[in-house]
């Protein structure tokens, strides 16, 4: 999880509003809380950033950004919704930061080019009235023209992931940009590389930024190349890296995530750090507790587990994303896991949690990537490419019971037909599922058929008995799903294909297309 300065008060603070018009801090008033908006509910599936804040949860998704109000009066919460209609850019957040006077976001899309579908920046901005208004740039490129150092002159393949603010500037990192920053006051984003070479995206490595955070008058980027340190914000560097047969250096110079975590005896800097060049490197998280000056791989793919397993011979890369912090403990989001360490990282047992289960609804979270973590209360709050969950621990049970968020249009309601798929069109090869959401407000059982385009039974299921207990924007919900197989579990042939789903004593028609 990157940085964040949060406050355990909401409502009226007085302190500095970021001005829309001239870019500096003025005193004002300010109030970082959205309307709660009726009919919310969580805009997509894929959850990137969890930003706890007051009583809020704010969201960087796939379809733009959430405030989930905890506080609200409505069943399960109530949610605000901010997108591409209300002045932030096009596509899904690829980097939020939240404070209590400014939300900074980025966003990022993808864009048919002569080389394929790449990814491009939505650009970045701030909102300093709980996301009403925002003021937007476009995504920071050069002029043509720039003789000072190799330009950047488009937002394909340049995208915003992480934002941070220091004493004197917006700080952003981003791929084919680089580091950027914009002074407070100024209307112009300033190239600032984190070593002595003038800017190249293309050449080096160290200028294709991922994250920055800034803690305690210390600048820290991670890039492509290492961890970079400057105390003086920006003029001059410190730069970390992996080194063959050091023990004290990052597991991977491909430093994807930040975070700091603060204890009673001092902070953490902690670094997702991937594979990169190096034939030893290797995927991991490192922490340093002396400001980056030496470094300890926590976890990597050649932990050793208390099965006796290796951690990649039982899960594969350790690719972490993001991070959480509650006292000693840390949790680790990574792809098909939750990890956890109760001592700072020293010890970690084996995976914390790879799957998630609401009895309430009868849905499952299985096989997926966690994306972000945050620790709440007594609650956990996950963000994974399929959903958003929040889980409280059952001491009694030794388990969590957890509650799902999902993106979904209230099947029956409000005028949406009794059943559709989604998504739709699916693609059993990539090891996609579609569901086939009907409306359940109790105990009900489900089954459906599959048929081709000649109305040929291909797939039968059994029974399937789903709870129906939702709440709030979950009532109602339910879902079952399908893997694109036949009968003999074999991955049918793309086209188009209908289901005909029973619910208690009802029968409706869908149509859904299988992609590969």
């Amino acid at each position: 999880m990157r940085l964040r300065e949060f406050t355990s008060v909401s409502g009226l603070i007085v302190l500095f509003v970021f001005n829309s018009a001239s870019g500096a801090f003025l005193p004002g008033s300010h109030r970082v809380d959205a309307a709660v908006e009726k009919d919310a509910r969580l805009p997509s599936n894929s959850v990137i950033d969890i930003i706890p804040h007051g009583s809020s949860l704010w969201l960087g998704t796939g379809q733009g950004l959430a405030e989930l109000h905890l506080d609200s009066q409505a069943p399960g919460g109530g949610w605000s919704v901010i997108d591409e209609a209300d002045g932030i850019g096009h596509g899904g957040v690829s980097a939020l930061m939240v404070n209590d006077t400014v939300i900074w976001a980025a966003t990022a899309y993808s864009e048919n080019t002569d080389f394929g579908w790449k990814s491009a920046g939505g650009g970045v901005g701030f909102s300093s009235d709980s996301g009403e208004t925002w003021t937007w740039f476009p995504q920071p490129v050069d002029d043509p023209n720039e003789d000072r150092y190799s330009p950047t002159t488009t937002n394909i393949q340049n995208v915003t992931y992480d934002i941070a603010l220091s004493d004197s500037a917006v700080w952003i990192a981003s791929y084919g940009g680089g580091l950027r920053k914009l002074p407070y006051g100024s209307d112009e984003w300033v190239v600032v590389p984190p070593d002595t070479n003038d800017f190249s995206a293309l050449r080096y490595l160290n200028h294709r930024g991922f994250s920055v955070i800034f803690f305690d008058g210390a600048l820290y980027v991670g890039t492509a190349q290492g961890v970079n340190r400057s105390t003086d914000e920006g003029a001059t560097w410190t730069n970390y890296r992996h080194v063959s047969g050091n023990d004290s250096t990052i597991s991977g110079d491909f430093v994807t995530a930040l975070a700091v975590q603060e204890t009673g005896d001092g902070h953490y800097i902690w670094a997702a750090t991937w594979k990169a060049e190096g034939g030893t490197e290797f995927y991991g998280v490192s922490v340093s507790d002396n400001d980056g000056q030496s470094w300890r791989v926590a976890l990597s793919d050649s932990t050793l587990l208390p099965t006796g397993e290796y951690l990649i011979d039982k899960y594969g890369l350790l690719k972490a994303h993001n991070f959480g912090f509650k006292g000693d403990t840390v949790y680790v989001a990574a792809d098909k896991g939750l990890w956890r360490s109760v001592d700072r990282g020293y010890n970690w047992g084996d995976v914390y949690i790879e799957s998630v289960y609401d009895a309430d609804i009868g849905e499952r979270l299985q096989d997926i990537d966690f994306f972000s973590v945050a620790p709440v209360g007594d609650s956990l709050w996950v963000g994974t490419n399929d959903g958003l969950a929040v889980g409280r621990f059952d001491v009694d049970a030794g388990e969590y019971v957890w509650r799902i968020h999902r993106a979904h249009r209230p099947a029956g309601r409000g005028g949406e037909l009794n059943t559709y798929a989604y998504p739709n069109p699916f693609s059993p090869l990539r090891g996609h599922v579609t569901r086939f959401q009907v409306p359940v407000y109790g105990r009900t059982d489900v089954s459906y058929s599959i048929y081709n385009f000649a109305m040929e039974e291909v797939y039968k299921s059994g029974s399937i008995t789903l709870p129906g207990g939702g709440v709030g924007g979950m009532e109602g919900y339910g879902s079952v799903i399908w893997d694109g197989r036949d009968a003999r579990h074999k991955t049918v042939a793309n086209g188009v294909y209908f289901y005909r789903i029973k619910v208690g004593g009802n029968s409706w028609w869908g149509k859904i297309m299988v992609l590969d």
